[in-house]
């Protein structure tokens, strides 16, 4: 089995949410919502139509900014995003909870593409609901306040009104960043492969290890609706499980590449073999559980990942979802057996006995339900946690 790298590094972006979904589940279907599938291609008619014409165009994107830093903190990335904003046709949404009297005053009423709205209290999950529940557009793309955008000038972008259907996503050119090393990796890859499951070992071959990618541009029914299910049904909403979230992104459709986006990721504390292993233990610190996960953190993400797949919102036919979870398996899952291979004084003799039985298991779906046994040798219970899960994922609306 193919090995996943283990110095993954998540978006640090404690997962984007949202209570609201632009797709419901009728009769036995997920066809979706006729009604907004018919307005969505009457938008797409009109926007072409005007483009025709020369006329301004319906805005199509819109950047999801959940805010927390101050205004000497932050004012780098809203200011770039305004630029961006000015330049591309598209719009700001700022969630702040940051408390700062003079950052407020000195954004709420910038500007006519920005959206600025406060939050009560701190709670960084209602923040981030906050500023995606104000997105109208069709596309959205998540922005982290330590971050920077830049659109340059004579380079085309992708237009997103003439976006194949099968394209769900375009990334930027994205830098991943340092204030005390500069630019570590710069990311502009696509996803083009036909199928889901080609694509989700596509992406983890690509991404290096480096998540950026996670801040890109996507259908908003689709991200809305795998973030929704993240705030309401994941048993730790942990800062880790972005990298599952990528994968099921991967496997729900293509990734285009925009040149003329450029992307500045601020790594922050992942940085170094040990700032990267104390940022990996406070998330899942952070998340409840307790200071072994990292061992299991392959073993997290297949079962993650899994449950991410089975959402009807993801739009798959049922032989793309078997081969998406085939290879979420040979990647994730093959990572944990080899670990435990390697080293069984590890884990114990419960969980060496369970990852054999993963191993001559013949199909993913059995694979997953001892898996989900391992889990209760981290933390007892939370096997139970995921069945709800799961259950949320299969009968979630679409």
């Amino acid at each position: 089995m193919a090995e996943v790298p283990t110095s993954f590094i998540p978006s640090k972006s404690g997962m984007p949410i949202n209570s609201e979904g632009n797709w419901r589940k009728t009769g036995g279907g997920f066809a979706g919502d006729q009604d907004a599938q018919a307005w969505g291609s009457r938008r797409i008619l009109y926007a072409r139509f005007q483009q025709h014409l020369g006329l301004p165009t319906m805005t199509q994107l819109s950047i999801s900014m959940p805010s927390n830093r101050n205004l000497q903190n932050a004012r780098a990335a809203i200011e770039t995003a305004l630029i961006y904003a000015e330049k591309a046709d598209c719009r700001l949404i700022v969630s702040d909870n940051s408390g700062d009297a003079a950052k407020r005053a000195y954004f709420e009423n910038r500007s006519d593409r920005l959206t600025y709205v406060v939050p009560e209290g701190d709670d960084p999950a209602v923040n981030m609901l906050n500023a995606l529940s104000h997105v109208e557009t069709p596309f959205v793309m998540p922005m982290g306040d330590d971050d920077e955008i830049y659109l340059l000038d004579g380079i085309q972008r992708i237009s997103l009104v003439d976006l194949p259907k099968d394209t769900i996503g375009i990334r930027p050119r994205s830098y991943a960043w340092s204030a005390t090393q500069g630019v570590q990796q710069v990311d502009r890859f696509t996803l083009t492969a036909d199928d889901a499951g080609t694509r989700v070992l596509e992406y983890n071959a690509k991404a290096r290890g480096n998540n950026s990618t996670y801040y890109s541009s996507y259908r908003t029914d689709v991200f809305r609706g795998l973030a929704t299910l993240f705030q309401k049904a994941h048993p730790t909403r942990g800062g880790y499980c972005d990298w599952a979230l990528s994968f099921a992104f991967a496997a729900a459709g293509k990734f285009a590449y925009d040149p003329a986006t450029i992307y500045r990721y601020d790594l922050g504390s992942w940085t170094g073999r040990e700032g990267v292993e104390a940022s990996k233990a406070r998330l899942f610190r952070q998340a409840g559980l307790p200071e072994e996960a990292e061992k299991f953190s392959p073993l997290l993400r297949f079962v993650d990942t899994h449950v991410f797949l089975m959402w009807a919102g993801l739009r798959l036919s049922e032989q793309e979802r078997q081969g998406a979870q085939m290879s979420n398996a040979r990647l994730a899952l093959g990572t944990f057996i080899k670990d435990v291979g390697e080293t069984p004084h590890n884990y114990g003799e419960e969980v060496v006995y369970l990852t054999k039985l993963i191993q001559e298991t013949p199909d993913v779906a059995s694979a997953f339900q001892i898996a989900l046994l391992v889990l209760d040798r981290l933390l007892p219970g939370l096997s139970a946690r995921y069945v709800d899960f799961y259950n949320s994922s299969i009968n979630a609306a679409a």
